[in-house]
């Protein structure tokens, strides 16, 4: 239970900064260039990934033959601008973008927290075939975090997420369905005994 609690806690902490392995690859300002002036979603996710992740300001500076390059330390990350770029990719239909906007609102980051944006990118995101989105989604409808719990509904993302091998999504996806079950045979013992009742059959 404590593993199944620890996993459910991730879920919110997922980082835009997950994707740093993947900003090394990029050149900010021909990305930056991408995204105004072909205005490419997904020149403009990559923007904003380099903001949150502060990589944005990243120059490498030629030291000479036998120094070779030197790197700047990162900047601080700059989540408005962030959100302003994911925003830009999400409107044109980019999923990670989409997804990694919903963060920005859950945490807070770059915009007032709201968990109802949030879910509303994630579920444009996780309806698309996002096994991410869709595992958070699920993720907070079991623990009721801004928003109702309903194990019905995390069920049923778990499962869209399960299908596509997300490996946690697996694991949940028999605690929660093992508590619907349950939901499930209470409501149809309270049916039988009120029709026991009506009928006095009881």
């Amino acid at each position: 239970m404590l593993k199944f609690l620890a996993k459910l806690s991730l879920v919110l902490c997922f980082s835009i900064a997950a994707n740093a392995d993947q900003q090394t690859l990029f050149d900010f300002y021909q990305e930056y260039q991408k995204a105004t002036e072909q205005n490419d979603p997904q020149a403009q996710y990559h923007v904003g990934l380099m903001y949150a992740d502060g990589s944005y300001a990243k120059k490498r500076q030629f030291k000479g033959i036998e120094d070779g390059f030197e790197q700047q330390p990162k900047a601080q990350s700059d989540y408005i601008k962030a959100k302003e770029w994911f925003e830009k990719a999400a409107n044109q239909g980019h999923i990670a973008a989409q997804h990694s906007l919903a963060l920005l609102y859950y945490n807070g980051q770059g915009t007032k927290q709201s968990y109802a944006k949030g879910i509303e990118w994630d579920i444009k995101a996780a309806k698309k075939g996002d096994a991410i989105a869709q595992y958070t989604l699920a993720t907070l409808y079991y623990n009721g975090t801004g928003v109702k719990q309903n194990y019905f509904k995390a069920k049923q993302w778990f499962t869209k997420a399960a299908e596509q091998n997300y490996s946690d999504a697996k694991e949940l996806l028999t605690v929660v369905t093992k508590k619907v079950n349950a939901i499930v045979a209470k409501q149809q013992a309270k049916k039988k005994q009120a029709i026991n009742n009506d009928c006095g059959c009881g």
